[in-house]
């Protein structure tokens, strides 16, 4: 197995995600973090996964968090009763999806006013889903040629940049799916995507969610 290491001179995050897409090479694309630790057989699976369920484009999983300090396994905020029941007895009809994303209410999907959710199957069953975690999904490389992640001067962190990915892809009439079953292990601390600022966050999902209501304005 040969590795290529790339050094990202300028840009973002979701500037780094496209370049390591654009050089990737192989059937299958599967992004990661740099704060994630990858089980055995991580990537067989991931391949497996893929000859199985041929009429998938993506195919994402979970990630489980990990206090390193302590070497613990946590909770994650989807893991939590309240988040469950909320999700299955107010989401379902509070927070309806897009209508060209109904497919997807179980998982992570859009909602009528282009907010980013996460269903009741969420992070417990198989369903269709548009990326759950951006460090732990993959893709058959041919599908993904002219599907890009979102560059824009005001994105550092890029929240929801796997589900915007995702929706490209969904769009153009593919299939994206969950399942639980190929975790990674998520190390506990702050970082990019899970930041104390805020501010700085709640302007970039204002900025998100303007280009994923752009592209779904498009598709109708």
């Amino acid at each position: 197995m040969s590795c290529t290491i790339i050094e990202q001179k300028e840009g973002y995050f979701t500037h780094a995600l496209n370049t390591g897409k654009r050089e990737a090479r192989g059937d299958v694309v599967v992004f990661t973090d740099e704060d994630a630790i990858l089980p055995r057989k991580w990537l067989e699976r991931w391949v497996g996964y893929h000859r199985l369920y041929r009429t998938a484009v993506g195919i994402g999983s979970r990630d489980i968090y990990l206090d390193l300090n302590r070497l613990r396994i946590l909770l994650t905020p989807d893991d939590a009763p309240s988040t469950r029941l909320y999700r299955w007895l107010i989401r379902t009809w509070r927070e309806k999806p897009h209508p060209l994303l109904r497919k997807y209410r179980l998982g992570v999907y859009i909602t009528k006013d282009y907010n980013i959710v996460h269903g009741p199957y969420i992070p417990y069953r198989h369903c269709f889903s548009l990326p759950f975690r951006g460090v732990n999904m993959s893709f058959k490389s041919e599908y993904i040629c002219d599907v890009w992640f979102p560059e824009h001067p005001s994105l550092k962190r890029a929240p929801g940049n796997e589900q915007y990915f995702g929706l490209q892809l969904i769009l153009k009439g593919h299939d994206i799916i969950y399942t639980p079953n190929n975790p990674v292990l998520h190390i506990v601390r702050e970082s990019l995507s899970r930041t104390r600022d805020k501010v700085s966050l709640e302007n970039e999902v204002k900025v998100m969610r303007s280009l994923i209501r752009s592209l779904l304005e498009k598709a109708q």
